[in-house]
């Protein structure tokens, strides 16, 4: 065999070959839970920015009534649409008994509840069980 030839052996490429598929079993599935805890800390600075909005609502109410009060959650009007301008994309508010915050995801829909009875006092419940459609 002629070792003075330039180039690489089958053996050496296999091995390196081996070592890149090893490197990348070991962090795609990384790359991946850094993708889902992203959507989780954008999801948490927009419910953060929807509690900043309530506390500007309750600001101009004592302006406005010399009272602090939040919106309604069963209220007919869009909560978001009150609160935030613009609204983000695939973010809506359902109103009902207790109202919902919600956010459609391409691949799944969370909740938040939200509840105010009109008082000086509101609550925005935990990140909800994400729910596949």
């Amino acid at each position: 065999m002629n070792r003075d030839s330039k180039g690489f052996t089958l053996i050496e490429l296999v091995t390196v070959i081996a070592i890149l598929g090893v490197l990348a079993a070991m962090t795609v599935p990384k790359f991946f839970a850094l993708q889902v805890k992203a959507k989780i800390e954008v999801e948490s600075q927009i419910v953060g920015t929807i509690r900043a909005g309530l506390e500007v609502f309750a600001a101009d109410q004592i302006v406005q009534n010399g009272v602090k009060k939040y919106p309604e959650s069963n209220t007919t009007d869009d909560l978001l649409t009150t609160i935030l301008n613009p609204v983000p994309a695939d973010w809506s508010f359902d109103s009902g008994a207790t109202g919902s915050i919600i956010h459609t995801r391409t691949d799944s829909v969370i909740t938040w509840t939200y509840a105010s009875t009109g008082g000086d006092s509101y609550t925005i419940g935990s990140r909800g069980a994400v729910v596949v459609p």
